[in-house]
């Protein structure tokens, strides 16, 4: 069960590393290509859902993770 949680930490830990990379793509060629304020605005927020959800689901699992460690000990 450790390993296993710890595969899946580090899985989605992985997967929050490649959503920030991601959100950061988004962000340079929304705003290289934006004509105006609310594209700008439009593209900033889904940069930000790139980073920001899979480092909550990252967290959460780490922190499910870190909770069992203690009831081992």
């Amino acid at each position: 069960m450790k390993t296993l949680l710890l595969i899946i930490s580090i899985l989605f830990w992985v997967i929050s590393i490649l959503g920030s990379a991601l959100g950061v793509l988004t962000l340079i060629s929304t705003l290289k290509s934006a004509t105006g304020a609310p594209q700008e605005a439009a593209g900033a927020a889904m940069a930000v859902s790139f980073t920001v959800i899979p480092y909550c689901i990252a967290r959460a699992v780490s922190e499910i993770r870190s909770s069992f460690k203690k009831k081992d000990t």
